[in-house]
């Protein structure tokens, strides 16, 4: 175990910091170390977040920590890291925080780490929730990252660090001493420009160029965060101000699905819309972005039974088999097309054949997109074109056409609807209930319980 430096000794030989016991460092930044520490009040673990005593000699660095631990203490929400106390102890000024020890997303930016995108989207919006009611409070963070993003035991991502929060006036930040420097070797990674702090990977462009900011600037911030998380692809190009503002006179980034293509449509397109470069086209408040991440949640997986599956084909086919039953003799294939523009329009309009969305069925294609036009036509063909076949078989008979003919037909007849069947009966014995014409064009059906 590390022995930290600071903190008065107490009667058990351990160091202390008021009331709270000082165990063994955890980490060391710019400005400190975060060490874990024990209210022996409370009789509970806490993270504790000292400053270095050469920075707590200076006014600057002592109201910036002050500054962020005002500003976390403020809200309360449980994907913001809580703030218990804020002390001074002879050379040691320190935060006494919530522990939270499941490490950080940044954890998630080596390749063999990626982050799955069903925890990204579940991150993304317990921490546009936590950031809205900072808004609602009039803090924006600034240095929204992955390592400003810890993870509890549960994996409930938490926000930190509100080192560089300020209100939405700059005026406050601008008063606190951040001047035209440049980066100061203190703080690495850390860029200093007027009011212009924060870390350029993740920085919005009103942000890069000194504007004034508000909640749209963190939207931003966040979307660049898990934009590196899923694609590990940075959305910003430059390591410096100058080069960020060059990147930023360009086109936005490419859109996420580029480098991420299994990414679900609606979650890639919150992440491509919260890094516009045009902060009125992203999205303009969090309950916008809430709103928007709350359809991209993954859906729930609840396959669809064997008799919903068989009454919604039966209902669909009725429509082939009404008009057919008239049509047959003059136009043998008209009812079969019939059926198509009738599966087409569903699909097209309602994500599902007509049947399927009376009977609240969905098709998806893995990981969670809607089925294209194009796929569902092709799912319709394998498990229905044995109708064709089927009544052309029918007509030649009737019209006396050769035997080849008939073996023919009788043949691809029997080929789809053995391929068709096969499928339905694959549902039986599948633990993910998956038939073997889904599986065939990636589609699986579901209850939707939406």
């Amino acid at each position: 175990m590390t022995t930290p430096s600071v903190g008065r000794p107490g009667e058990s030989g351990g160091r202390y910091l008021h009331h709270f016991r000082l165990d063994k460092v955890l980490g060391r930044g710019g400005m400190g170390e975060v060490l874990l520490g024990f209210d022996t009040s409370l009789q509970r673990p806490v993270a504790i977040k000292v400053i270095r005593s050469d920075l707590a000699q200076r006014s600057e660095f002592v109201d910036r920590f002050v500054r962020e631990a005002r500003a976390q203490a403020q809200i309360a929400h449980s994907n913001v890291v809580q703030v218990y106390y804020i002390g001074q102890e002879q050379d040691a000024v320190y935060i006494v925080m919530e522990l939270v020890d499941g490490g950080c997303l940044a954890d998630f930016l080596e390749p063999a780490q990626r982050l799955p995108w069903e925890e990204a989207a579940r991150h993304m919006l317990g921490l546009a929730e936590g950031l809205g009611e900072a808004a609602r409070l009039n803090i924006i963070h600034r240095d929204i990252k992955p390592h400003n993003i810890l993870l509890d035991r549960f994996g409930l991502a938490h926000l930190a660090d509100f080192g560089l929060a300020a209100p939405v006036n700059t005026q406050e930040a601008a008063a606190l001493g951040e001047h035209d420097t440049l980066p100061s070797p203190a703080l690495p990674k850390l860029t200093m420009v007027g009011a212009i702090m924060g870390s350029p990977a993740y920085m919005s462009p009103e942000q890069a160029r000194g504007e004034a900011l508000d909640a749209r600037s963190d939207i931003y911030g966040l979307g660049a965060t898990f934009y590196e998380l899923l694609t590990g692809q940075p959305a910003n190009r430059g390591d410096t101000l100058q080069a960020l503002r060059e990147h930023f006179a360009g086109p936005p980034p490419p859109k996420i699905r580029q480098h991420a293509p299994k990414l679900p449509m609606a979650l890639a397109e919150v992440i491509d819309r919260c890094l516009e470069h045009d902060k009125t086209r992203r999205f303009q408040d969090y309950a916008e972005l809430v709103d928007a991440l709350k359809k991209a949640q993954p859906k729930p997986i609840i396959p669809a039974t064997v008799v919903s599956r068989v009454l919604s084909w039966a209902l669909d086919v009725s429509v082939f088999a009404v008009v057919t039953a008239f049509t047959r003799a003059l136009f043998p294939l008209l009812g079969f097309g019939v059926l198509v523009l009738w599966v087409m329009g569903g699909i097209v309009a309602l994500g599902a054949t007509p049947a399927q969305w009376m009977m609240r069925l969905a098709l998806r294609r893995p990981p969670d997109n809607p089925v294209s036009p194009l796929r569902g036509l092709m799912r319709f063909l394998l498990q229905h074109v044995w109708l064709a076949f089927g009544i052309l078989l029918v007509s030649s008979v009737y019209e006396s056409a050769s035997e080849t003919v008939h073996a023919t037909y009788a043949l691809l007849t029997v080929t789809f609807a053995l391929l068709g069947l096969g499928g339905a009966g694959a549902a039986l014995f599948s633990k993910e209930r998956r038939t073997l014409v889904d599986r065939m064009t990636r589609t699986v059906v579901l209850v939707d319980v939406r």
